[in-house]
């Protein structure tokens, strides 16, 4: 908690103007950045002008993005409405202090927007993160026992996943809180496990209406209760108690029915900025049920959770290792991360935009811990066995396994201090992110098996491409078609395009078979130097689309065929200069296809007056690009 504090304390953002004044129109950040700017506005529209019109705060402090106004004429913001509530009241406190201050001198100014008031508030942030794994460790002791397991598992989540950096360096965001209203609904239902009382129901309910309220989706973390109450029935049936198993269904939907009461407020928010109780902002093409993206979230380069917070790796897997007299808990919260995984691959942006690992599974503190601590008591039951050994020594062992990851967590934080933005794009982990030290041995070992942390993720694409297990780490993550957000609000992408280019320099990681390397003429492309190669195309969007690929035979005329994920999109002969082979496909599917182009390879000699390059072995065909038109 000290670690995690002190960070915080220390964070100056200010963004990089700490002395002009805030509220001139420009967007300044003090503390509050990006989606956190936007959520601190709706607490300080809450807290000082006691409404939900945004039209001054963006206008005072800054409009970053250009919200776009909603059915009433006024700005939106889409943000959730439980960190702001969260906020509020902390906000008063906050303002009620720096009265006291101004009246000793201390010249703070009172319209909210100032260092004083954020770092009051965003205090919250730390301590709620604190109070999540306290609350892990209180859970982790009570279904597997001991003190140190538990207290060892704490420390390296807090200090080892993506919750240092929402707790420290980027506390305006929602995730600590998120991380501390779902661990407190899992606490509750753990330690209840097995009471069928009113108070348990309401409690239950309430609990869930608070965590939905900071972020919508843990509603899914209610499947715990669901779990409960099936087995539950079952037992009940087998048992020949109906009335027992109709009020276990009873106290489920009263935990639904009391979530959805607490849920309120959100929908109020709704109904007064975008006109209805359930115009819910990110809908669309936003959300994907059908089409997810696990282990693109769980183990890619870009974001991935467990890539890039090996803890939080170990926490899943521990979680199969808990005794078995807590498989209950065990399986609730392997239901639980499993949910929350497959809700958070189902959205456009799985990698969270700009976010240090996968910030949205913050929400899965708890198991973390949980299952970390049952791992480690598992190890300590192995280690009991060798007696001779004296006990500190194990601790040792722990702490020589925990620390590096710890310690790489933490120096990777500091990268991202005093505002400077998280990584957005694909960054692949070996080996720019480690310190210089360590990047030879450990660059070796990724060249022998890849990261393990991206296991078995890395091995299945390798598998499917017939390419090297470590291809994964550099081309999963990267797409050819982003649309705008707006767009994808209002699933309006008929029209958005995007080019793949094959034949430039910086493409080689999606080519399989043997290219040339890129060449110019009229413009850039590449040979193809086998009869059949294939090139990885990455896919986003479940959505028809139009394929163009841009080929030319650099000379005479030459047959080719194109096959899309072993399907024959085109078989023909292509004249002589560049021709567009288009074809359209109507059953996609997200993740990465394969474009497959056979031809005869043959000598190639420039037409006179062109600027075609000298071949100076047999060639295929000349590929320039892949246009994708969505339809």
């Amino acid at each position: 908690m000290v670690v995690i504090v002190g960070m915080y304390w220390v964070n100056d953002d200010m963004g990089g103007a700490p002395t002009p004044p805030r509220g001139d129109g420009v967007y300044r950040p003090v503390l509050a950045r990006g989606d956190g700017h936007m959520m601190f506005l709706i607490a300080r529209s809450t807290a000082f002008d006691l409404d939900w019109n945004f039209d001054n705060d963006l206008g005072r402090y800054g409009d970053p993005w250009n919200q776009p106004r909603g059915p009433g004429g006024h700005k939106v913001i889409p943000q959730p409405l439980g960190p702001p509530l969260v906020w509020t009241p902390l906000l008063w406190a906050a303002q009620g202090l720096a009265m006291v201050g101004n009246w000793f001198g201390a010249e703070i100014p009172t319209h909210g927007y100032t260092p004083w008031h954020q770092r009051f508030v965003f205090l919250s942030s730390a301590l709620a993160a604190c109070f999540a794994i306290l609350l892990g460790i209180r859970i982790a002791g009570h279904a597997i026992g001991g003190r140190w397991a538990p207290a060892y598992a704490g420390v390296a989540v807090l200090l080892g996943t993506s919750l240092t950096y929402y707790a420290t360096y980027m506390p305006s965001y929602g995730h600590a809180l998120d991380a501390l209203t779902s661990a407190a609904f899992l606490a509750y239902w753990v330690v209840t496990i097995g009471r069928a009382d009113v108070r348990r129901w309401i409690i239950l309910g309430g609990l869930l209406g608070l965590a939905m309220l900071v972020r919508m989706q843990e509603l899914g973390l209610g499947v715990v209760v669901a779990l409960e109450i099936v087995v539950a029935v079952v037992r009940q049936l087998r048992a020949r108690a109906p009335r027992a198993a109709a009020r276990l269904v009873l106290g489920g939907a009263a935990v639904l029915a009391i979530a959805s009461l607490v849920f309120i407020p959100q929908l109020l928010y709704w109904k007064v900025v975008y006109g209805g109780y359930f115009a819910v902002p990110h809908v669309g093409a936003y959300t994907r049920l059908s089409s997810p993206m696990i282990l693109e979230l769980l183990f890619s380069a870009r974001n991935g959770w467990f890539s890039t917070h090996p803890v939080a790796y170990a926490g899943v897997i521990g979680l199969w290792f808990l005794p078995r007299r807590s498989r209950l808990i065990a399986a609730g919260l392997l239901l639980a991360v499993a949910v929350q995984v497959y809700l958070g691959s189902t959205i456009f942006d799985y990698w969270g935009m700009a976010s240090y690992g996968n910030r949205r599974l913050c929400n899965m503190t708890l198991p973390l811990v949980v299952g970390l601590a049952a791992l480690v008591w598992r190890c300590g039951r192995l280690a009991a066995r060798l007696p001779r050994v004296p006990r500190p020594i194990w601790h040792i062992v722990a702490l020589v396994i925990l620390t590096p990851f710890v310690a790489w967590n933490i120096w990777r934080v500091r990268d991202y201090k005093a505002g400077k933005a998280a990584p957005e794009g694909l960054i692949p982990t070996c080996c720019e992110q480690l310190p210089r030290r360590f990047t030879r041995p450990l660059r070796a070992v990724f060249q022998q098996i890849g990261n393990p942390f991206q296991f078995p993720a890395n091995l299945v694409f390798a598998l499917r491409h017939g390419v090297e297990i470590q291809r994964w780490d550099r081309a999963v993550g990267t797409y050819p078609v982003m649309p705008p957000l707006n767009l994808i609000f209002e699933n309006k992408l008929a029209g958005q395009s995007g080019r793949w280019r094959i034949g430039f320099q910086g493409t080689e990681r999606y080519l399989i078979g043997t290219w040339s390397q890129s060449h110019e003429a009229d413009r850039r492309f590449r040979w193809t130097l086998e009869p059949t190669v294939r090139a990885l195309i990455p896919n986003l969007l479940p959505n028809a689309r139009t394929v163009t690929v841009w080929l030319s035979p650099g000379g005479a005329a030459k047959p080719v065929t194109l096959r899309w994920n072993d399907r024959v999109t085109y078989e023909g002969v292509l004249a002589p200069g560049w021709t567009p082979v288009a074809f359209t496909l109507d059953d996609t599917e997200v993740g990465d296809d394969e474009l497959s182009i056979t031809t005869e390879l043959g000598p190639f000699v420039p037409p006179a007056g062109t600027a075609w390059p000298v071949a100076r072995e047999p060639v295929g065909v000349a590929v320039h690009s892949v246009d994708i038109v969505i339809r």
